[in-house]
């Protein structure tokens, strides 16, 4: 069996990190997105909010991998619009980023929303895991303590972008794109959209609509 690409699995190092992405990405802009800058920048003014410079050196790393993987238009919608948009910036930021999680959303969590089972839980999660390393043999030497600490951290990730009502419920809440969001998604491509729990079809019907 061929393959995969290798997981990125960095984000573990943190969550969702709305408001250190959001800092971090205004500085990006305004230092005409010079990244020596905005290190400078980010440092200098304590972004990351954090005391240690091990940890604001981590995080800055961290959010700088989500911002790169954001193109132009993208990065302005997660600088100058809504909160809600932002938070939606940022979940199309980290399934680009960490193939993992958008793996696990646009495979798992869809069929659990579209099988009407109201919920993903950690046993969704495990059997995901579990697939993976069939292609995914990085996986393999990943100990059950590192499993359980990844899942942590993508479950609250998805509390936090809100396609969870909460980590302890696991109800799924599929997200309200507005027309600009999805229009700059389909022109990206189109398949982030399943991030946002949108069927193959509606996906199809997009495309069709932004040609």
């Amino acid at each position: 069996m061929q393959t995969e690409k290798t997981y990125n699995l960095t984000f573990t190092a943190g969550t969702l990190l709305l408001n250190e992405t959001y800092a971090v990405a205004e500085a990006y802009l305004e230092s005409g997105c010079d990244w020596g800058k905005t290190q400078t920048i980010t440092f200098e003014q304590n972004l990351m909010a954090k005391d240690k410079v091990s940890t604001n050196k981590r995080f800055f790393s961290l959010v700088k991998q989500r911002i790169s993987a954001l193109n132009e238009e993208e990065l302005d919608l997660l600088v100058n619009s809504t909160v809600l948009i932002r938070r939606q910036m940022l979940l199309l930021a980290i399934c680009k980023a960490h193939a993992l999680i958008f793996d696990f959303i646009s495979v798992n969590v869809r069929d659990c929303f579209f099988a009407m089972q109201e919920r993903v839980t950690h046993a969704n999660f495990n059997e995901f895991f579990n697939e993976k390393k069939y292609v995914h043999p990085e996986l393999e030497a990943i100990t059950d303590l590192t499993v359980a600490k990844i899942r942590q951290v993508v479950f609250r990730i998805l509390e936090q972008a809100e396609l969870i009502e909460s980590i302890d419920t696991g109800l799924i809440q599929r997200p309200y794109l507005s027309e600009k969001v999805e229009r700059v998604i389909v022109k990206d491509n189109p398949k982030w959209l399943a991030a946002f729990l949108y069927s193959n079809n509606e996906i199809n019907n997009a495309c069709s609509l932004y040609e």
